[in-house]
């Protein structure tokens, strides 16, 4: 494409396109061919841009690398054995982590117990297939999770989320709710909008740390549609 050369005269400047290096002087550009002049201004800007910004940009990569493979966690497993139990970690592995995460005990929500009639492959009473379906999947996929535990909004409300998730690489808490009764007016109102707009009224929104799935009478649930969806808040 060549370079910009600019000519500076005593009232105005001049433009000239290089075709090359060895191209001192350049081809005049005229007044109509002003897009090429910005063009060839753009590249040249591009060029120092990319210059400037690319060590910082390796440095940022160098920085996440360095955080994904945990080198403070490393000092404590790279000891022996015998070392290891003598000494107390100062960060958590994931899996402790984790594992604390769950050990945590809550009350689930105690409203209408009877309709927990399917059992999840954790043993857990759930109100439905679809549900099954979910705790099931996630417990494949490796996700923590916490069936219907409470959860108090900043407003004193409290709600049950279907599945309290916990993505372990970013330490985050997830909310997944399934609405499977879509079809049905008075859950609309009384379950989804309810839930939805105490969510965000506490700042919890679809996409972020909310997820929802949905189902009805005509369309059935299919684990599948969100499954990139649930690997993209939970396991990134």
């Amino acid at each position: 494409m060549g370079a910009l050369r600019v000519a500076e005269k005593k009232d105005h400047h001049e433009f000239y396109h290089r075709q090359s290096k060895d191209d001192r002087s350049g081809d005049y550009i005229r007044k109509d061919q002003l897009s090429t002049a910005k063009a060839l201004a753009q590249k040249a800007y591009a060029e120092k841009f990319i210059k400037t910004i690319t060590p910082k940009l390796n440095r940022i990569s160098e920085l996440i690398k360095e955080y994904e493979t945990n080198p403070s966690q490393a000092v404590f497993t790279s000891q022996k054995e015998i070392r290891q139990q003598l000494t107390t970690p100062y960060i958590m592995s994931d899996e402790e982590f984790a594992e604390k995460w769950l050990s945590i005990s809550f009350v689930p929500n105690p409203k209408f117990p009877k309709n927990k009639d399917q059992t999840t492959a954790n043993g857990e009473k759930v109100r439905s297939k679809s549900e099954v379906i979910i705790a099931d999947n996630l417990k494949i996929m490796g996700i923590p999770y916490k069936y219907e535990a409470p959860l108090i909004l900043p407003n004193n409300v409290t709600i049950y989320p279907d599945f309290t998730c916990l993505n372990v690489k970013r330490r985050e808490i997830i909310y997944l709710e399934h609405f499977g009764r879509m079809g049905d007016p008075e859950y609309r109102d009384m379950d989804f909008f309810w839930k939805l707009r105490h969510y965000e009224a506490a700042g919890i929104l679809q996409g972020k740390r909310l997820i929802m799935t949905f189902e009805d009478e005509d369309h059935h649930f299919d684990f599948s549609s969100y499954q990139k969806t649930i690997e993209e808040h939970l396991l990134k």
